[in-house]
């Protein structure tokens, strides 16, 4: 009898453990647990099992959905004592993840909720974006794999003035748990910087809608070379100028072998004097060929039979990697 009362003890403390969830409502969260925590175990009806019953559910409203996610229900929970949200997203891909926004800190501190064994140099990111007098924006991130198939990834952005100051107000970070086999949020990997000599050109300008007359027939080599500094986001999928501003408004191509950016800019020549409204760039990332085109409109282009007063113009050149550590002293 005591045999059998036992078993049945047993039994219920295990299907107690077994019905219990993994993160609670207005509780300390623990970031170990979270970071290590195996979504692909999971579905999104397994909620309750994840969250509990206790949660606030998406009522509809498009406005309420990020990027890639169709449903989702969150909890209150508390990280060092402050209060956030945890959310249970529902992904266009049928996954899920984890999703916590920190807003009111800095990015620094929202850093620091987490272990110093998670940030790792080689999954980090940091740079500060230099608009001119528009004012300049910082991002900082870093990724983290754990071997329970789950990605932590951590951003953080922040609006700064020309004097890189800024208020914890204009801040904001977000916390990501995905898993790893979810193809739109790959590692996060540091910035390589590129330095490109441009030594050719050829110009050509428009006699009409149909034909093109070449100024140029061939490649001129340029008596002053010109160099440019890039920046390669692979984690992003991003080409930057040397101020961190994005070059090229859509990505044609972005892969190991081939950058391929493209921007198109509205042309209203009552409105304005100059303008580069087309510019393509195009680097050979196994030869670190570069071709970069631009389209220009200027109302002072005076060439005869080119009313239209638009050039393009082709530039050739050839890139090297740059540590950006790198210095000359």
């Amino acid at each position: 009898m005591k045999k059998l009362l036992s078993i049945i003890v047993v039994s219920l403390l295990w299907c107690n453990i077994s019905l219990a969830q993994e993160f609670y409502p207005n509780k300390e969260l623990d970031i170990d647990e979270l970071i290590n925590f195996d979504l692909t175990k999971y579905k999104f009806t397994d909620y309750k099992k994840i969250i509990g019953s206790k949660v606030k559910s998406w009522e509809g409203n498009t406005q309420q959905l990020s990027r890639n996610v169709k449903n989702w229900k969150t909890i209150d929970v508390k990280i060092n004592n402050k209060p956030y949200e945890l959310r249970l997203n529902h992904l266009d891909t049928g996954g899920i993840n984890l999703f916590i926004l920190i807003r009111g800190v800095s990015c620094e501190e929202a850093k620091s909720i987490f272990p110093a064994k998670y940030i790792r140099e080689e999954n980090s990111i940091k740079y500060t974006s230099d608009f001119g007098m528009a004012g300049k924006l910082y991002q900082e991130g870093f990724s983290f794999d754990t071997n329970k198939n789950t990605r932590l990834k951590f951003g953080c952005i922040a609006m700064l003035d020309s004097s890189n100051q800024g208020s914890v107000d204009d801040v904001s970070a977000t916390v990501n748990l995905y898993p790893q086999n979810e193809g739109d949020y790959p590692q996060t990997v540091p910035l390589k910087m590129i330095r490109c000599k441009i030594v050719k050109s050829k110009t050509k300008y428009k006699v009409d809608l149909t034909k093109v007359k070449t100024l140029n027939n061939s490649y001129t080599t340029l008596t002053d070379p010109q160099i440019y500094d890039h920046y390669i986001s692979d984690g992003e999928s991003l080409l930057m100028d040397k101020n961190f501003i994005k070059s090229g408004k859509k990505v044609l191509t972005f892969n190991k072998d081939l950058i391929h950016t493209e921007t198109r800019r509205e042309l209203d020549k009552t409105k304005t004097k100059r303008l580069e409204f087309f510019i393509e760039y195009k680097i050979d990332r196994i030869y670190g060929d570069i071709s970069i085109k631009k389209i220009i409109y200027d109302e002072k282009y005076v060439h005869a039979g080119a009313p239209n007063n638009e050039l393009e113009i082709e530039f050739k050149g050839n890139c090297v990697k740059k540590d950006i550590k790198e210095r000359a002293f």
